[in-house]
């Protein structure tokens, strides 16, 4: 869930940079461990995410780009929104794989997404 709301922040708006498009970077800085070790605060986003439980607005705005970055594998995020996402995709799928499955199921029921996004958890984890 921390995952999930890490990476919705990260990539909530979208903009131009060097005439390719990105998300916004208005929450890069965000403390992404903060997160992952409350569960007050994951279990927060995580409802919202899988319309389990109310959104903020940040978390509804978060919520809102999930489409986008599954559907693109994160090809709209800055270098430092991959990282957030990579290190909150990992955390879900070690520490919380029956969350990690329920998102996988709302996000990509079919199963068509999830190849290509395990290809960038992998792809970026060789430039660390």
């Amino acid at each position: 869930m921390r995952f999930t709301f890490v990476l919705l922040c990260s990539i909530v708006f979208s903009g131009l940079v060097s005439g390719k498009e990105y998300y916004s970077d208005t929450y890069d800085n965000i403390d992404v461990d903060a997160i992952i070790n409350s569960d007050r605060l994951l279990n927060q986003y995580v409802n919202c995410f899988l319309d389990k439980g109310s959104c903020t607005a940040d978390g509804r705005s978060f919520k809102n780009i999930l489409p986008d970055m599954i559907l693109t594998s994160c090809e709209k995020c800055t270098e430092k929104q991959k990282y957030t996402a990579r290190k909150i995709i990992n955390y879900m799928k070690e520490h919380k794989s029956n969350i990690w499955a329920e998102f996988v199921e709302m996000y990509d029921p079919d199963k068509e997404r999830i190849a290509s996004l395990e290809q960038f958890l992998i792809e970026d984890q060789m430039k660390d």
